[in-house]
């Protein structure tokens, strides 16, 4: 729970801005002699160019923040908060969620990701894993309903974004949510999204920062 503790302060106290405004909030939440101060963060926030960011929150606890890329691989992108919290995203689908709390230790998307970026609505199933207490890894499935809702503009660092907004509605045996997708028209990536990590703090709000060097 401390851990947890550290991991909400210190997403709390960085906010989303200009890159370099970004990364200075970043950086300021790492003091060498906090108990949130984590050598990870500290490197990839010394970085330049400076890496890609996320603006991302947790609606339910009124919580907002960024989000570091650290390393991208096969596809995998992994991103990180500065007390060393992480998420992963495929396609810009949440696959984990960790030092959240309960969060998502590994999720299967791949059907979701496959309708909601070229296939359509419809049906899919998808599969999450938890630890929970007892350090164990728990397996939950659910069946879901993909549904494009329409068109709508979100604005990515000011600029307006033509998009296509899709919702998925998940069922599952102890639990159900809705993740909410909004598909650049462009680009055919996701740039904006709401997806559950797990019951502790409900929906991650995570928007792309386009880069503007």
């Amino acid at each position: 729970m401390k851990a947890l503790r550290t991991a909400l302060l210190a997403l709390a106290l960085i906010s989303c801005g200009e890159a370099q405004e970004d990364v200075d909030l970043f950086k300021s939440t790492l003091f060498p002699n906090a108990p949130r101060f984590h050598p990870r963060a500290e490197a990839l926030g010394a970085r330049r160019p400076i890496p890609p960011r996320l603006e991302v929150g947790f609606p339910s606890r009124d919580l907002a923040g960024v989000m570091l890329l650290e390393t991208q691989r096969a596809g995998v992108q992994t991103w990180l908060t500065a007390d060393g919290a992480t998420i992963t995203l495929e396609r810009g689908m949440l696959t984990s969620a960790l030092g959240f709390g309960d969060g998502m230790s590994a999720s299967d998307v791949h059907q979701s990701a496959a309708r909601i970026l070229g296939g359509g609505p419809g049906r899919v199933e998808r599969f999450h894993s938890f630890l929970n207490a007892n350090d164990e890894i728990e397996l939950h499935a659910y069946e879901c309903q993909i549904e494009a809702v329409g068109s709508e503009t979100v604005l990515l660092l000011g600029n307006p974004v033509a998009t296509e907004k899709w919702q998925e509605e998940c069922f599952g045996v102890a639990d159900r949510f809705t993740n909410v997708y909004w598909v650049q028209n462009s680009s055919g990536r996701i740039v904006q999204s709401s997806q559950w990590t797990g019951n502790f703090l409900g929906n991650m709000f995570i928007k792309v920062v386009p880069n503007d060097s």
